[in-house]
C-alpha cells in the first residue's frame, strides 16, 4: 500500500506541474427506459409490497477529454439522472505509468457480476432484487463506487495474458458523497476502504475476473468483525453461446461478542448465467443466483450455533433490438425472499430502452 500511495502521489504531482492543456472534446450521451412491472408474493408471510407499476428512468452523461502539454491525457465524466440531479463524477489522468482517477460515487471495481450473460439484467440487480428494502435484497458486498475514492489502473500492456490490475482507496472513512468545488468530506463511518480488481483473458473467448475489498478498523464502530469480501468468476463465449460462473463471499461489520442475539457472520453466493444470441437482434438468457446467509447465535450457556437460510433468484430474459430501440422482457422468481424462509416472490418486467 505504501508503494501504491507513493505512485499516486508522483503521478498527481506531475499533473499539478502542467500549466496548460490543448483544447478538449466535449460530448453528451444518455438513455431513457420505460418499464412496466408486476410484482407478486406467493409465500406464507406476505410482508412485501405487491402490485403493478409504470415508470420512466433517464440518465445523461457529460464527458470531456483532452491532452496536457506534457503529453498526459485527461478525461472527465459527469452523470445527471432522475430529476436532473448531478450525482456521479470522475476525473482521470493517463500517463505512461498508468491511470489515476478521482471518483465521486463512481468507478466501481467489484467483479461480482462478471459471470453474467443475461439479455436484460441479472435478477438481483433489476427492480426488486430479492428484497423489499435496503439490506434485504440479495447481498453481494460493497463496491468502492459507493464512496468518494482515488484509484490507480496499471497500463494495459504491462502484464501478460491480457491481465489488468486496478486498486482504489477512500480518503479517511468510507462515507459521504458530497460533491463540492472545494472539497468533499467523508464521514468516519466504516473506516477506510480499499478495493482491488484483476481481470485476465488467457485465451480467445475466456475471461477471468477477481476482486477483493476490506474496511479499516474503527474501534467500537467495527468491533470484532470488520467488513470484507471478494468475488471471482469465469466467463466463456463460443459462437452464439456464453456461459459464466461466479462466487462471492461477503462478511459485514459485526460486533460478534456483544450479546446472545443472532449476528450475520457472512454471506456465501454462487451463480451461473447462460446467454444465447439467436441473431443480431434477438437474445435470450437464463441466470440462477444463490445466496446463503450464515448466522451466528450464542445462547445464554455460551453454546454457539450457525443456522443459515438460502435465497435463490432465477431469471429468464429476452431482448429484441429494432431500429434504435431495445425491448426487454424479464421474469424473476425468488425463493426465501429477503432471507425469510417460506416467503417467495415473482417479478415480471417489460421495458423499452432508447439510447442517444
Amino acid at each position: 500500500m505504501n508503494k501504491l500511495t507513493k505512485l499516486l502521489f508522483s503521478v498527481i504531482s506531475s499533473v499539478a506541474i502542467a500549466t496548460s492543456a490543448f483544447a478538449g472534446e466535449f460530448t453528451v450521451s444518455g438513455g431513457v427506459k420505460a418499464t412496466y412491472t408486476v410484482l407478486g408474493n406467493t409465500g406464507t408471510t406476505g410482508t412485501h409490497a405487491v402490485g403493478k407499476g409504470l415508470g420512466i428512468s433517464n440518465e445523461f452523461s457529460l464527458t470531456a477529454s483532452g491532452e496536457l502539454d506534457n503529453g498526459m491525457t485527461w478525461s472527465y465524466a459527469q452523470d445527471i439522472d432522475g430529476a436532473t440531479v448531478q450525482d456521479d463524477a470522475s476525473l482521470a489522468f493517463g500517463t505512461d505509468y498508468g491511470t489515476v482517477k478521482i471518483c465521486v460515487s463512481e468507478c466501481g471495481l467489484s467483479t461480482k457480476y462478471s459471470f453474467d450473460n443475461s439479455a436484460y439484467g441479472v435478477g438481483s440487480d433489476t427492480g426488486y432484487g430479492g428484497g423489499a428494502a435496503s439490506g434485504t435484497t440479495m447481498q453481494y458486498g460493497s463496491n468502492i463506487s459507493s464512496y468518494n475514492n482515488v484509484q490507480y489502473h496499471a497500463p494495459a500492456d504491462l502484464l501478460p495474458l491480457g491481465m489488468t490490475f486496478k486498486a482504489g482507496l477512500t480518503p479517511g472513512g468510507a462515507g459521504g458523497s458530497a460533491n463540492a468545488s472545494v472539497h468533499s468530506a467523508n464521514g468516519d463511518v466504516t473506516g477506510e476502504m480499499k478495493q482491488y480488481a484483476i481481470t485476465m483473458a488467457p485465451i480467445d473467448g475466456l475471461s477471468l475476473a477477481a476482486s477483493y475489498y476490506d474496511f479499516g478498523e474503527m474501534g467500537n464502530k467495527d468491533g470484532r468483525q470488520k467488513a470484507e469480501g471478494g468475488s471471482y468468476s469465469a466467463n466463456y463465449s463460443i459462437g452464439q453461446i456464453s456461459v459464466g460462473y461466479g462466487e462471492t463471499l461477503h462478511a459485514p461489520a459485526e460486533r460478534m461478542n456483544t450479546s446472545a442475539s443472532a449476528k450475520t457472520q457472512h454471506y456465501e453466493n454462487d451463480a451461473y448465467s447462460i446467454g444465447f444470441a439467436v441473431n443480431d437482434s434477438l437474445s435470450i438468457s437464463y441466470t440462477e443466483e444463490n445466496s446463503e446467509k450464515v448466522i451466528k447465535t450464542t445462547s445464554a450457556s455460551n453454546v454457539v450455533t450457525r443456522p443459515s437460510v438460502e435465497m435463490e433468484i432465477t431469471t429468464i430474459d429476452l431482448s429484441y433490438t429494432v431500429g434504435g430501440a431495445t425491448l426487454g422482457i424479464s421474469n424473476s422468481e425468488t425463493s426465501n425472499d429477503s432471507y425469510t424462509a417460506g416467503d417467495d416472490t415473482t417479478e415480471s418486467i417489460v421495458a423499452i430502452s432508447l439510447a442517444f
